[in-house]
């Protein structure tokens, strides 16, 4: 948004709850930005509602995001503005009802249907697979009628435009994976402390659950088998209730931090022993743009064109996943050479520059003419 808002009219409409006030009047230095207020949905009314959703068609994700002020505010603003693009901001936002005019375009962050598949094979509650088998069915169903009403997709991979493209052939698309902003993510001379990995991500998040608990059982007793000083971080937003399962010996479950960055220049190593989702992640950006070692699943730098041994060490089982880590940590120049390969194909394929400049080409494909706004 920040890209397009340099050369067209671009409107924000997006839920914010109270707390977010400030950020939404940040960016209004930059776009127009119109809130529609929502506090979070607690943890056990978000059980509830994904079991009460069951006999419904319309999958739970689009259930939780609906809202009489939703519509009612995107009626308003397009009765109120003639836009050229309405870009819809991941699948769920293909719910609602949008005027005739103006070309669509839909923002896939993942193939959502194939990240619910990818979970239930992780899964070891039965309840839960039960759950995502029927939620499966349904998103599969919903998500490929959308790709058929929109005007175009934007991805964060070619095999996903491919897969989009046999549901719905004549469909534009653009690959444009996700970006950094590579002023905020470099790399500093903060000195690294010995024998520290850090996983960083939202921890109510269920991939990224799955790989915190794979790490804390199954990798992180192996690290600590050869290394006992070994420290680990799990850096992010977390429920109470989740940090307190999280929580071991020689552990630190830091919680939402104002500023990501610090912790990960700290950390010998960062971890992404990510085993289920789609898209592209970026805490494997983040990470390659500050010039950290970084061992990761092959699934967590899916769709980033990283090479396994250059920019990155790849592993996908317990053993050698921590075998990757303790010889990041006692081998250095490994690591700072990671480090420089990371962060120069960061600079070079995944800049916000560049991802700016790929929606711009897709958005004047939609509209040959010049284009107004965008919402």
């Amino acid at each position: 948004m920040r890209q397009l808002a340099r050369r067209h009219e671009v409107t924000l409409l997006s839920y914010a709850t109270p707390e977010e006030s400030e950020d939404a009047d940040a960016l209004a230095a930059e776009l127009t930005v119109r809130v529609v207020e929502r506090s979070a949905t607690p943890t056990k009314a978000k059980r509830v509602a994904q079991l009460l959703s069951i006999a419904s068609q319309l999958p739970y994700a689009c259930r939780e995001v609906r809202s009489h002020q939703m519509q009612s505010a995107i009626d308003e603003l397009c009765g109120r503005v003639q836009f050229d693009v309405i870009q819809l901001e991941s699948l769920p936002t293909g719910q609602f009802s949008l005027p005739a005019g103006p070309r669509t375009l839909l923002d896939e962050h993942n193939i959502e249907y194939e990240l619910l598949a990818r979970q239930s094979e992780q899964e070891r509650s039965t309840i839960r697979r039960a759950y995502n088998r029927v939620e499966h069915a349904r998103v599969r169903r919903f998500e490929e009628n959308t790709w058929k009403r929109v005007d175009g997709c934007l991805v964060t991979s070619e095999r996903e435009l491919e897969i989009i493209r046999l549901h719905a052939p004549g469909i534009a698309g653009a690959v444009v994976p996700n970006g950094v902003n590579l002023d905020y993510f470099h790399a500093t001379d903060r000195p690294v402390e010995p024998f520290s990995a850090v996983f960083n991500g939202v921890l109510d998040y269920r991939p990224n659950v799955d790989a915190a608990l794979y790490l804390l059982d199954e990798i992180w007793p192996l690290v600590l088998a050869v290394c006992p000083q070994a420290r680990l971080s799990l850096v992010g937003r977390a429920p109470a209730s989740q940090a307190r399962r999280l929580r071991r010996t020689g552990v630190m479950v830091t919680g939402e931090v104002a500023d990501l960055r610090p912790h990960l220049e700290r950390a010998a190593v960062v971890v992404v022993p990510i085993r289920m989702g789609g898209g592209t992640r970026l805490k494997v950006l983040e990470s390659l743009a500050l010039g950290k070692a970084i061992v990761s699943s092959s699934l967590g730098c899916e769709g980033i064109s990283v090479t396994p041994g250059r920019d990155l060490l790849t592993a996908d089982d317990p053993r050698s996943f921590a075998e990757r880590i303790l010889e990041l940590f006692t081998n250095e120049p490994l690591s700072r050479e990671l480090g420089r390969n990371g962060r120069a194909l960061v600079a070079r394929e995944y800049s916000w520059d560049l991802a700016g400049e790929q929606i711009e080409r897709l958005l004047e494909a939609l509209i040959p003419q010049s284009i107004g706004p965008v919402s």
